[in-house]
């Protein structure tokens, strides 16, 4: 059976700035696949995983712990990409990647992907800035996640997902949402109820409605406003 054309615009940036000859190359393989709330992309120590370019949805990548919890390191939507160890020639996957609002990635088969990439066009420069912009962020994340608060890290998540997700509401458990901003349930709890008491968010069986943006930015710390520049300059 013939596999089905993907549309045009793909719905992802990276893949959207692309030469028409370097997107059907990327194409020629790639097939669409949904990832509901909640759902493995991938798992930590997989190997000969696919890239996946998102056209809508957030994933979190989470860095495993030995107690068995995650840190969440990096963020991706339709700006970017999963696959940085393809990109760097690692063998496997040293992050989870789950989907944290539901959506759809183009899925491209690694080898078709670095054929690509390795052609020296487009792909090449659009990935060396994402990859740049990657490391800014987690070191970023670094910093924030040792000097600012459990609540200036929650409203600084509830930002970044806010604006990527294009929703005022999006499915968030307090259990993934303690391990998003590496700190525990209890205290996660207790910051929610604060930023519920000062009218920010409404929160109920696990999802989030944003209520007030301009307060959750006051109570963010300056970290959601680097990452946000950084975004940007992906963008541009």
């Amino acid at each position: 059976m013939a596999r089905a054309k993907l549309a045009r615009p793909t719905g992802n940036h990276l893949l959207d700035r692309l030469p028409a000859a370097e997107l059907d190359k990327l194409l020629a393989d790639a097939d669409l696949i949904r990832f509901p709330a909640k759902a493995e992309v991938y798992g930590v120590g997989a190997v000969g995983q696919p890239v996946y370019f998102p056209a809508s949805g957030v994933y979190s990548l989470l860095l495993p712990l030995k107690d068995g919890a995650h840190v969440e390191v990096a963020v991706a939507d339709s700006e970017g990409m999963l696959g940085i160890p393809q990109v760097l020639g690692m063998e496997a996957h040293p992050l989870r990647a789950v989907a944290q609002v539901e959506g759809e990635c183009i899925r491209i088969p690694t080898e078709r992907f670095l054929v690509v990439l390795r052609g020296c066009g487009v792909l090449d420069v659009l990935v060396r800035r994402f990859l740049a912009v990657s490391w800014q962020t987690a070191n970023q994340n670094i910093a924030c996640n040792i000097r600012h608060t459990v609540r200036e890290r929650t409203c600084r998540w509830l930002l970044t997902v806010h604006d990527r997700a294009k929703a005022d509401e999006f499915e968030v458990t307090q259990e993934v949402l303690a391990a998003m901003v590496g700190a525990s349930r209890q205290k996660v709890s207790a910051v929610a109820v604060t930023l519920q008491e000062s009218g920010y968010i409404a929160y109920q069986r696990g999802r989030v409605r944003v209520l007030n943006r301009a307060g959750l930015a006051s109570a963010s710390c300056e970290c959601y406003q680097v990452l946000k520049k950084a975004h940007e300059f992906l963008t541009s």
